[in-house]
């Protein structure tokens, strides 16, 4: 498709799968306008003369759209499910009222093709089975999880009630440069490369890690695709213990590493059954875990203070 002058919202555009969106978008020649209300916005500096950026909260009730849009990609999310847990009103806030407030100022835009949300894999809670498929029994018991499942039933009744075009996938764990420091890879690069420690907390667990580029690529061929509704995985479909990817890093940095056998939050083992994005979306991940790995290694190396 021809991104070219095409009429573009990211919500949540200054974030870590946001930024690199927007990297993405702007090479194929789109007209890309921003909402994000983030202090912080390092990761789209490089980018500020290029683009529309409006520091607006989706949550606010007298929230609405100024403007038309051909697509929409609402990924402005409160994204931390241990934090979600102790502010249960913000992850409510932005995740529920915030995705209404978008879904509805969408009604009735004659331009609109395609609204792309990204869902969690962490639906999924522990898995029965492995891969895990669409059709895999989904566990919602912390905020986070009823959070983000309240987003794609509002996903599916805007669709029902008011044709609104919107697909909906879910994300297993995206990685890679600019990431939030909370999270898993980065934290870990960072402990190695300041202190030359590591400590995880246990040796167990399994996730299945795409890169940033690859989920990137996904939420565009979704906006591409004519199919409307989901949910669609996205994932690498490699399942990767965290303890390697650990000792990965531990070893290129010549840092200790000590493991603290405490209990985590979360499934013990995640791998993705990635077949409906093949088939749907045509969307297969190109760069493998240790190419990115190295990547991000090399862009924290960089830009760590």
């Amino acid at each position: 498709m021809n991104w070219r002058d095409k009429k573009v919202l990211i919500t949540g555009g200054a974030g870590f799968i946001g930024s690199h969106l927007l990297d993405k978008l702007l090479e194929l020649g789109a007209d890309v306008e921003v909402i994000d209300i983030t202090p912080n916005l390092e990761n789209i500096k490089h980018l500020e003369n290029s683009i529309t950026f409006v520091n607006k909260d989706i949550s606010k009730n007298n929230f609405t759209l100024a403007e038309t849009f051909d697509f929409i990609f609402h990924l402005a999310a409160y994204t931390s499910p241990s934090i979600s847990e102790q502010e249960s009103d913000l992850a409510f806030k932005y995740n529920v009222m915030g995705t209404y407030n978008v879904l509805k100022s969408a009604v009735g835009m004659k331009n609109i093709k395609k609204i792309v949300f990204p869902s969690t894999a962490l639906l999924y809670g522990e898995p029965k089975y492995l891969p895990i498929d669409e059709k895999h029994p989904i566990k919602i018991e912390e905020i986070y999880r009823v959070s983000k499942k309240l987003g794609e039933d509002m996903c599916a009744t805007f669709t029902r009630e008011y044709n609104l075009p919107i697909v909906f996938l879910r994300l297993f764990n995206a990685f890679g440069p600019r990431q939030n420091t909370d999270f898993l890879i980065p934290k870990v690069i960072l402990q190695a490369v300041k202190d030359k420690a590591v400590e995880i907390w246990t040796d167990k667990p399994t996730r299945d890690f795409t890169f940033v580029n690859d989920t990137v690529e996904a939420l565009i061929k979704a906006a591409e695709t004519d199919f409307v509704g989901g949910p669609i995985n996205i994932g690498s479909g490699r399942e990767i213990k965290i303890i390697d990817i650990v000792k990965q890093i531990v070893n290129k940095f010549n840092a200790t590493l000590n493991v603290s056998n405490k209990n985590i939050p979360g499934s013990m083992r995640l791998c993705c059954d990635n077949t409906m994005a093949k088939t749907i979306l045509g969307w297969e991940p190109k760069v493998n875990f240790e190419e990115g790995l190295d990547l991000t290694i090399e862009w924290f190396k960089n830009n760590s203070r």
